[in-house]
């Protein structure tokens, strides 16, 4: 079987998706030999004048160097027998992508609106949409975030994605969404698959930062943007320290973004740490000097963040939201809180030592089993590959 990923996104820009695409194609060759697997994408020229038009939309500036987080070199390293192939028209992008059996496609409106108008799901192989982006976000309170949730609620999702022929989400909630959408014999809920042990073996590459191991070091890292709650984690951040915490914790946070302005008004607090941007391959090793992970994610599909964590023993302190709570149970591998007060009182709480958790890792490992998780996207792909799906 030939299985193509497709996003219009480069994989250099970093983030879950492209970590989802690498991980899983190459995992899915170790599984399965006899596969065949490319991740297909629009060249960075091509990609550059796509920002130019999703910076109108956004109304900031969206420019090529500031979405190159990765080297090239780093994620084909980890591919091995994957091909990663870029496309410098939409005649190139159409011409190769019908070289495969199955296209597993990024669910965003972009996407949709290339197979369908730009190209054509007719001239296509049959497309599974991955539900990396969430159909709703729960707490949307810009004007694009209200307008996301109008447009992939809608007929307008629904019609730009009637060439689908399966829906795969990632995360409780979004499997409610879809299912008003669509038929429910159309989605299928498989989680990520994470290699847990592996992902700890690739710390050799240590960041260079000293960490106070005599203080409890807390760790938040994502984009900083309205999505990853920037504004609740300034909050969280400046009252715990108000609280007469300041000499026991310290915060460490990585992350670029448009919001990188809020948190660097925190620096003001000397036991606050600003990492910036820090490259996948360092991570392992800043996992490994925290005490605890939090996430004041808004929404999310399924956060690779809270996995790298887990992965590490750290507990995750999150809120109640889907995908954190996919992953998360609560009081066993983790706190899930309903709003930002409580969110502040249990950081207290376990700084105070109320708290004790162990055997994270070896939970989260059961949990999330890969040899199941990737004979269930095996079938997933076999299933539009040999049947006509209407």
């Amino acid at each position: 079987m030939k299985i193509a990923f497709f996003t219009n996104s480069i994989l250099e820009g970093g983030g879950g998706l492209a970590k989802y695409f690498i991980d899983t194609s190459a995992n899915l060759i170790k599984f399965f030999p006899q596969l065949d697997i490319s991740i297909i994408t629009l060249n960075e020229d091509f990609v550059s004048k796509l920002n130019i038009l999703l910076s109108i939309y956004y109304f900031k500036d969206l420019i090529k160097g500031k979405v190159i987080k990765e080297k090239t070199e780093d994620i084909t390293n980890k591919l091995g027998k994957v091909k990663y192939i870029k496309c410098s028209s939409l005649n190139s992008l159409k011409e190769e992508l019908k070289k495969y059996d199955v296209i597993y496609s990024k669910n965003e409106i972009l996407e949709a609106f290339t197979l369908k108008y730009l190209i054509g799901y007719k001239n296509l192989p049959p497309i599974i949409f991955g539900c990396h982006t969430p159909i709703y976000y729960p707490i949307a309170k810009s004007f694009h975030a209200k307008l996301h949730n109008f447009l992939y609620n809608s007929f307008v999702y629904r019609y730009l994605t009637n060439g689908v022929k399966k829906f795969h989400v990632i995360n409780s909630g979004d499997e409610t969404r879809l299912g008003k959408l669509f038929p429910k014999k159309l989605i299928v809920k498989i989680y990520y698959s994470f290699d847990f042990d592996h992902y700890l073996k690739e710390g050799i590459f240590q960041y260079n930062h000293k960490f106070d191991k005599d203080k409890i070091n807390i760790l938040w890292t994502g984009r900083l943007v309205e999505q990853k709650g920037v504004d609740d984690l300034v909050k969280i951040v400046n009252t715990v320290n108000e609280s007469g915490y300041i000499k026991k914790i310290i915060w460490n946070i990585c992350g670029d973004g448009a919001e990188k302005d809020k948190i660097l008004d925190l620096i003001k607090w000397q036991n606050v740490n600003y990492l910036d941007y820090v490259e996948n391959k360092y991570m392992p090793s800043i996992y490994k000097q925290n005490s605890l992970f939090i996430s004041t994610s808004h929404w999310e599909g399924f956060p690779y963040n809270l996995l790298e964590a887990q992965s590490a023993g750290l507990p995750v302190l999150a809120y109640n939201v889907s995908g954190c709570n996919d992953i998360i149970d609560n009081k066993v591998n983790g706190i899930l809180v309903e709003d930002i007060n409580q969110f502040k009182n249990e950081i207290l709480n376990f700084i105070d030592g109320k708290y004790k958790f162990c055997g994270i890792n070896k939970y989260i490992v059961k949990k999330f089993n890969q040899d199941l998780i990737y004979k269930q996207l095996i079938n997933l792909f076999r299933s539009v590959e040999d049947k006509n799906i209407c």
